[in-house]
C-alpha cells in the first residue's frame, strides 16, 4: 500500500492535503483515495478553491453531495467516458445519503473505478466511521495518504525511537478510551485499526480482519504498527486485553483469574498468566491479592 508523510503546517493546511491527494490519485495506481477530513464543510470550500488555482490539470473535478440527487453526475460520467476526458469525481458527505443514494454510489463506483481516465475521492470524517458508512464504499482499493494532526505528531515522532522492548509509548496510547482517540489526528488507519481491536479484544481477532476494518492491507498496517508507534499487532491486542483485566480486578477482585482470563480473551490461565507477567513485570495473582487485602 502506498504511503506518504504529509508534514506541512500552514494556515491552508487542508488545501494542501487535498492537492496532494488530488495528485498523489494521478501519479499512483491507485483509481480509489479516502481522506480524513475534520468536517464536510471545508471540504467543498477547499476544494473549490484548489479547483480555481489548478483549472484543467487534472481534468474535471466533480463534488458529489450525498444530499443531492446523484442521477446527474451519473449522467456526467457516461458522457466522460465516452470523451475520454480525465476527471476527478469526490463524492461527499455520505452521512446525508439516501439507502438509494448510497446504492447507486457504490454501483456508480464499482462501474467506473477501473476507468483510467476517472479518479474518486472519498473524504470521510468521525460520524461517518461511527456510522459505518465507510464500510460500503472502502476498500483495499483505496490510496490512502497520512494527515497527522502536527501537535500529537511530533509527540509521537519523539517518542517512537525507543528500543523494541520500551512499551512505553504504545501503553500511553492505549491508556484509555480518550487516548486512542488522539490517534484520529495522527493517522486515520492506526486509529481505526486500534479502535477495532479495542472493541473485538475479547475475541480471537486477526491481523487480516484489523486491516480489513481499517482500510489497508494487512501487510501495511504491520509498517504502520512497527514505523509510526513501534510495536507489532500482537503487543497492541495484549496490552489491551491486560488493561481490561486489571479494570475487572479492581473492580471484582474476587472473580477467579480463570474467568478473568476468559473475558479478556485468553485462551487459559497459564497463557494470561505469562503474558501478564511480561508486559506488567508482576504476577497477576500478586495484584490479585494486594486489592483483596486492602479491601479487608
Amino acid at each position: 500500500m502506498p504511503y506518504t508523510f504529509i508534514d506541512n503546517i500552514e494556515n491552508n493546511y487542508y488545501q494542501i492535503i487535498f492537492k496532494k491527494h488530488i495528485h498523489m490519485a494521478y501519479i499512483s495506481g491507485k483509481k480509489l483515495i479516502s481522506i480524513y477530513s475534520l468536517n464536510d464543510e471545508s471540504i467543498n470550500s477547499d476544494i473549490e478553491k484548489f479547483h480555481f488555482d489548478s483549472f484543467g490539470k487534472y481534468g474535471d473535478i466533480i463534488i458529489i453531495n450525498g444530499d443531492t440527487p446523484i442521477d446527474k453526475y451519473i449522467k456526467q460520467a457516461e458522457v466522460l467516458i465516452k470523451s475520454n476526458k480525465k476527471s476527478i469525481f469526490i463524492i461527499n458527505k455520505i452521512n446525508s445519503c439516501s439507502k438509494e443514494n448510497i446504492i447507486k454510489l457504490r454501483d456508480f463506483v464499482q462501474k467506473l473505478k477501473s476507468d483510467d481516465n476517472i479518479k474518486f475521492i472519498l473524504p470521510f470524517t468521525d460520524d461517518t466511521v461511527r456510522r459505518g458508512m465507510i464500510n460500503i464504499l472502502l476498500s483495499d482499493e483505496f490510496f490512502n495518504i497520512c494527515i497527522p494532526h502536527p501537535d500529537y505528531s511530533n509527540e509521537i515522532q519523539s517518542n517512537k525511537n525507543q528500543p523494541e522492548n520500551d512499551d512505553s509509548l504504545i501503553k500511553s496510547i492505549l491508556r484509555s478510551e480518550e487516548d486512542i482517540e488522539k490517534l484520529k489526528t495522527y493517522h486515520s488507519s492506526l486509529y481505526l485499526a486500534i479502535s477495532y481491536i479495542n472493541k473485538n479484544y475479547s475475541d480471537d481477532i486477526t491481523l487480516e480482519e484489523v486491516a480489513k476494518a481499517s482500510y489497508v492491507s494487512p501487510s501495511h498496517l504491520s509498517y504502520l504498527f512497527r514505523k509510526k508507534l513501534n510495536t507489532k499487532f500482537k503487543k497492541v491486542l495484549f496490552i489491551l486485553r491486560l488493561n481490561k483485566a486489571k479494570e475487572i480486578i479492581m473492580n471484582n477482585p474476587r472473580m477467579t483469574l480463570t474467568n478473568i482470563a476468559i473475558q479478556v480473551g485468553f485462551y487459559d490461565l497459564s497463557h494470561f498468566g505469562k503474558v501478564y507477567r511480561k508486559y506488567e513485570g508482576v504476577n497477576v495473582s500478586e495484584i490479585r491479592n494486594n486489592i483483596i487485602y486492602n479491601l479487608l
